[in-house]
């Protein structure tokens, strides 16, 4: 019997006049997803949603978790595609019921429920869901009904001639395709922090590219691979990224020997440094944004003031997409995406060199202009584009 991927998306289902551009968009990203699976078939649009016909041997688990990262993309259902016939959908509920899973994970309720997108069906949808589910309880499938958070719930979705039957419905990543928001450019670290604000843009439909600013030769290599199996694994949720590495030790250590420098400005002339240089490579990277992991007053440099100032070097876009969020939040998130594991790993991070004892908590920028008059500001930041190093994903 032929299996079938449906997808359903959300918001962008609301767009109005623009909805074809963000549904053209999201079935390209869809068709790279599969085609990387190997599957050859033709994407459709049927009344709302995208429909794959998946082929024989086709490995479900792989499916499930490349579509489930896919930005744009709300739930989406494996089903197996039978005639619009009460009793063909009956014997198909029979035969492909999963009782393993069904035993393996405990459950204990179950409902049917029937989605119809068409006006004419040969049977009324909510008689129908109560004449399905009678026909499971008859088989003594172990589980009883609950119509409101079931543990098990048997999808009927029914448009066209066919019925299209699914046992279970996957979450996805929702918001909007990825490349809908145009091209942006964040500041990557090992932390927890900047992975999820990378990963929050591309669910608003940025294109993301990061770029990392690296300790070395002053920090240890695991700095620079980690960063690259974070960068990896948000590749996972858009095509072709790009991470620029920077190499930034030996800047921050010309700054911290130079004693016509006032320390405790360092932190903040290091973070202007690298929206220069990250500005810069986003010229070079036709980026219209940068995008950062702040969070409002977790940091010295992260206070209002400082923020100020450091946003004072650039005429870009900042995106802080995580600014009004605690650092719990962005763990648990940091959990869902996948990159928690590699951001609590033990590392000596670019931040944590060089630091001074007491960095200025609320600066103040006549006076960090004054103090950048003492380094070689904009030799740094040619420095640093030139010195770059491109990894592709």
């Amino acid at each position: 019997m032929d299996k079938y991927l449906i997808v359903h998306y959300g918001e962008l289902g609301l767009k109005g006049g623009n909805k074809s551009y963000f549904e053209t968009l999201l079935r390209k990203n869809l068709m790279a997803v599969v085609r990387d699976l190997g599957i050859k078939s033709q994407i459709q649009y049927i009344l709302g949603r995208f429909l794959v016909k998946l082929p024989d041997g086709c490995d479900e688990k792989e499916v499930v978790r490349a579509v489930s990262c896919i930005p744009g993309i709300v739930n989406f259902l494996i089903t197996y595609r039978v005639d619009l016939d009460f009793d063909k959908i009956s014997d198909v509920l029979l035969k492909f019921l999963p009782r393993d899973l069904i035993a393996d994970e405990g459950y204990e309720t179950f409902c049917v429920r029937v989605k119809r997108s068409q006006e004419k069906m040969p049977f009324e949808r909510m008689q129908s869901e109560r004449e399905l589910g009678a026909v499971l309880l008859k088989a003594d499938i172990g589980l009883r009904v609950k119509m409101k958070d079931p543990d098990f719930q048997v999808d009927v979705e029914c448009f066209g001639d066919k019925a299209y039957v699914g046992f279970g419905k996957y979450d996805g990543v929702g918001g909007l395709p990825v490349g809908s928001g145009g091209r942006v450019l964040c500041l990557l670290s090992s932390g927890f922090d900047s992975p999820v604000a990378a990963f929050s843009m591309m669910r608003r439909g940025a294109k993301v590219d990061f770029v990392h600013f690296s300790g070395q030769p002053y920090s240890k290599k695991d700095e620079e691979e980690q960063v690259k199996k974070i960068a990896k694994i948000l590749a996972g949720y858009q095509s072709g990224s790009k991470l620029f590495i920077v190499p930034f030790g030996e800047i921050q250590k010309k700054i911290s020997t130079n004693l016509d420098y006032p320390a405790k400005f360092r932190v903040l002339l290091y973070r202007r440094l690298m929206f220069k240089i990250a500005e810069r490579i986003s010229r070079y990277g036709k980026a219209k944004a940068l995008v950062t992991g702040e969070s409002f007053g977790q940091v010295a440099s992260q206070t209002l003031n400082n923020m100020a100032v450091v946003d004072q070097v650039t005429n870009m876009l900042v995106f802080r997409p995580l600014i009004g969020m605690d650092k719990t939040e962005i763990i648990d998130k940091s959990r869902v995406i996948g990159t928690h594991d590699i951001s609590a790993l033990p590392c000596t991070d670019t931040c944590s060199l060089f630091m001074p004892g007491s960095p200025e908590i609320s600066g103040k920028l006549h006076e960090i202009l004054e103090a950048e008059e003492k380094v070689d500001f904009d030799g740094f930041v040619e420095e640093a584009f030139d010195a770059r190093d491109i990894v592709k994903f």
